[in-house]
């Protein structure tokens, strides 16, 4: 199964993420907007491990329960993704935030590195740290300026398996 590590926005950031991922994909055949089951996160690490490993994972989260992580967002990416990806077998178009590798953010993910699960995704040095906001199988639309947050935006660690796309419709704790 595949599981994962995230560290999520607060509650009003997240709907202002979910209004953003709509307003920027609406209409251009959404294939993963934000929602109830795609909440907004920031990716320490996804794994792929038989279910009974998973309390392991669980587990190295405890520690970090309650501690705000602050990351800070440094564009709105958009990226053409090609047929045959893990998270996107049909390919599509890919619409998110990037955000700074900070020490902290890679320390995290390289501490949930050496759990030595079979890490999925970029890791490692390839690892970096975003919010995807949608992906489309239609160019997406570019929204005002405005609604595209910047700065810092705090974080918390949950954890829970990764579903469609990349998203985490069961989250816990």
């Amino acid at each position: 199964m595949a599981y994962g590590v995230v560290l999520r926005p607060d509650v009003e950031t997240s709907r202002s993420l979910v209004d953003l991922s709509h307003a920027i994909g609406d209409g251009h055949e959404p294939l993963m907007l934000l929602g109830e089951n795609a909440p907004p996160h920031v990716s320490v690490l996804h794994v792929e491990c038989a279910e009974d490993r998973t309390a392991g994972i669980i587990a190295a989260t405890v520690p970090h329960r309650g501690r705000v992580f602050p990351a800070t967002i440094i564009g709105l990416l958009y990226s053409v993704v090609p047929p045959g990806d893990h998270y996107v077998p049909t390919g599509g178009y890919y619409f998110g935030l990037e955000v700074i590798r900070s020490p902290a953010l890679d320390d995290l993910h390289q501490q949930f590195l050496r759990l030595g699960h079979q890490p999925l995704g970029l890791v490692g040095d390839d690892y970096r740290p975003h919010i995807t906001l949608g992906m489309t199988a239609a160019p997406p639309s570019r929204p005002p300026l405005s609604k595209v947050p910047t700065g810092v935006v705090n974080l918390t660690m949950t954890s829970g398996p990764v579903g469609p796309f990349g998203t985490f419709p069961d989250l816990r704790g």
